[in-house]
């Protein structure tokens, strides 16, 4: 028999091992226990805020015809917006809301029907917050009790119609009719059809359309600021609904572009990459005037290149593009769509899609430079090359790229220091005279 202390014990790795299953084991009971915690919760919440609803339903349902409508709000009524009752220890907020249903099944249709609030639909959404938050919606409809009841407040119809850029209706867009000076939105809607009739209070609106991966559009007052800009004359200025008429209103919203930017130099110089670009990107749809009748564009924002001479630019409406360069010196000679296919502008930019643009531009004096290995003339990739002239303050680096190439340009006439450095190759100095499109190339040799 074995001495006590010559007995066998676990290892470090059985120990690990048995820790790690007895907490797997265990998380998956806190887990479980996490899960079912939380659908007794949310049932709980759940019941609590039906009847809460349900008896919101039951108030309303007991109200005179008249009487139901928010306070403030159209069609008006004794009903708060919103209010917050306890219940289990818990808050739960009640939130109001009540329309005018605008119901073609009584065999007459607006413009036509001289008392188009066929009837009302009274909305209550009860939610509650916390860990577990959620929330409950109940609708009923309340009719008029006769005729007089349903003329007693006709208020105005505005009908907003919603199509995509080949003039087929868009489905679902969430449209959302604003108080112009406060921007609070008074009524919403996403009809699945397309186009939805509000029926409104007679006064002046805001019309907001949107749908997410969509487009925006929307009305504009006089005096609006846009882009920095006052708008005088809008392009789709705010409706006015008047009492007992149809005003209507069609948006146009598609899927969202992109596009990618590259800035090159001439074809005869083999497109050379033209770094730190500035250029205006302009679409052709217009918000508005300005004071000088000058147009107010929906867009029109200056963009910059970066390091490979290129920029994406998102969230693109459908439109007609247009560019001009902004960096002094340099020329836009050329736009090619996609690269290679020359074309003119503007460019059509076309829903959902991804387009590539390059901007051929040139100057009076450049240089392009071309670094190679000594020995076997291969181009050297993102190689340093500093150009300087103190007496012209100029002082700028880049780096070659797969063809061992880099250019410069704007310039101004004169000769320049040129510094060159590779890993693994000696670092060489010498100078270039620049006096129009001017090439030079380098050669640099590896260090042991």
């Amino acid at each position: 028999m074995k001495p006590y202390f010559f007995k066998k014990g676990f290892s470090l790795i059985e120990v690990l091992v048995g820790v790690s299953l007895t907490l797997i084991v265990f998380l998956g009971i806190f887990g479980a226990y996490q899960l079912g915690l939380k659908a007794i919760i949310q049932s709980r919440n759940k019941i609590v805020a039906t009847a809460i609803a349900n008896g919101e339903i039951e108030k309303i349902r007991n109200l005179a015809y008249g009487s139901v409508g928010v306070e403030g709000s159209f069609p008006s009524g004794i009903l708060l917006a919103s209010s917050v009752k306890q219940q289990n220890n818990s808050n739960y907020t009640i939130e109001r809301r009540v329309d005018y249903v605008i119901d073609v099944s009584d065999g007459i249709a607006v413009p036509d029907d001289e008392c188009p609030n066929d009837y009302k639909r009274a909305e209550i959404k009860v939610s509650w917050s916390g860990r577990f938050s959620g929330e409950v919606v109940l609708t009923t409809d309340v009719a008029p009790l006769s005729l007089a009841q349903e003329c007693s407040e006709t208020g105005g119809v505005l009908k907003v119609s919603v199509f995509n850029a080949v003039g087929l209706m868009v489905p679902s867009p969430l449209i959302e009719v604003k108080d112009p000076i406060t921007l609070q939105t008074l009524k919403s809607a996403t009809p699945v059809s397309g186009e939805h009739y509000f029926s409104l209070e007679p006064t002046t609106y805001k019309i907001v359309v949107s749908k997410t991966g969509y487009s925006t559009e929307q009305t504009y007052g006089s005096g609006e600021i846009y882009n920095s800009k006052t708008i005088i004359t809008p392009e789709n200025p705010h409706p006015i609904v008047f009492g007992g008429q149809l005003t209507e209103n069609s948006f146009s919203i598609d899927g969202l572009s992109s596009m990618t930017i590259q800035t090159r130099g001439t074809k005869g110089q083999g497109y050379p990459i033209v770094h730190n670009v500035t250029f205006t990107l302009t679409g052709a749809k217009r918000v508005g005037l300005d004071a000088n009748e000058n147009p107010i564009y929906k867009y029109s924002q200056a963009h910059i290149t970066n390091g490979p001479g290129q920029v994406e630019i998102s969230n693109l409406e459908w439109d007609l593009c247009s560019f001009s360069v902004l960096t002094p010196g340099l020329d836009l000679v050329g736009i090619e769509s996609p690269p290679e296919i020359e074309t003119t502008q503007p460019v059509g930019l076309a829903p959902n899609t991804s387009l590539s643009v390059r901007l051929i531009v040139k100057a009076e004096n450049s240089l392009l430079v071309t670094v190679q290995d000594i020995t076997t003339g291969e181009p050297i990739f993102s190689a340093s090359v500093r150009l300087s002239n103190t007496g012209l303050g100029y002082d700028t680096t880049q780096y070659t790229g797969e063809n061992g190439r880099t250019y410069f340009i704007p310039l101004e006439p004169a000769t320049y220091n040129l510094e060159i450095q590779a890993p693994g190759y000696a670092i060489l100095t010498t100078q270039a005279f620049v006096s129009g499109d001017t090439t030079k190339i380098v050669t640099i040799e590896q260090v042991e």
